[in-house]
Formats: C-alpha cells, sequence, structure tokens
C-alpha cells in the first residue's frame, strides 16, 4: 500500500493558523516526536475521542429513554380530586425540585 501524504499550509494572515505553524516549525524542542507522529498521534487521539462521545451520547439517550418509559408508569395526580396531599406547599416544591435535580444527573 502506497503511503498517504499530506500538505499543511499554516497561513501567516490567520494569528491561529501563524502560532499553531509556529509551534509546529519548534516541535522539536518541545518532544522528541518527530511531526509526522505527532500528528498521527494528534489525529488518532481525536478519533477516539469522538468515538467515546458518541458511545456516551447513546448511553445517555438509552438512559433518558428508559427514564421516560418508568416515569409513564407513575400516576398523574390529579389537582381537583378529594383525595388531598399531607404535604405543604413548601414541602411539595422542595420534592419537586428533589426530583428534578435527579432527572438532571441523567440529562
Amino acid at each position: 500500500m502506497k503511503p498517504y501524504t499530506l500538505t499543511i499550509r499554516f497561513r501567516e494572515t490567520d494569528e491561529y493558523e501563524a502560532e499553531v505553524g509556529a509551534f509546529m516549525r519548534d516541535l522539536s524542542k518541545h518532544t522528541d516526536k518527530s511531526k509526522n507522529r505527532f500528528i498521527i498521534d494528534l489525529i488518532g487521539d481525536y478519533m477516539k475521542r469522538s468515538e467515546q462521545e458518541q458511545q456516551e451520547k447513546a448511553i445517555i439517550e438509552k438512559l433518558r429513554k428508559m427514564i421516560r418509559e418508568e416515569l409513564q408508569g407513575f400516576a398523574v395526580a390529579n389537582p381537583d380530586s378529594e383525595d388531598k396531599s399531607e404535604m405543604t406547599e413548601d414541602e411539595e416544591a422542595a420534592n419537586a425540585a428533589s426530583v428534578l435535580d435527579d432527572l438532571e444527573l441523567f440529562c
């Protein structure tokens, strides 16, 4: 298989690109890696991180789906019903805030 070659240009007119270009020029001063190995490792780490982020997003979405399914099983209280809760308004607000905090941990 023929090696894949990539040429990178850093525009000196762009402040960010000029800074990155200067870093690459002086790379041997910062690390014992070659520029080639540095770029390959950088791209490889980016690929791994992207894959990990996709897996994490999939897990979070599964958790959200499971929570939604479980919450659908709970009966919604009818505020007009005769069976009034013994909790005060402050207790109800604290309870609702606690439930929301717990849900935010999963989202």
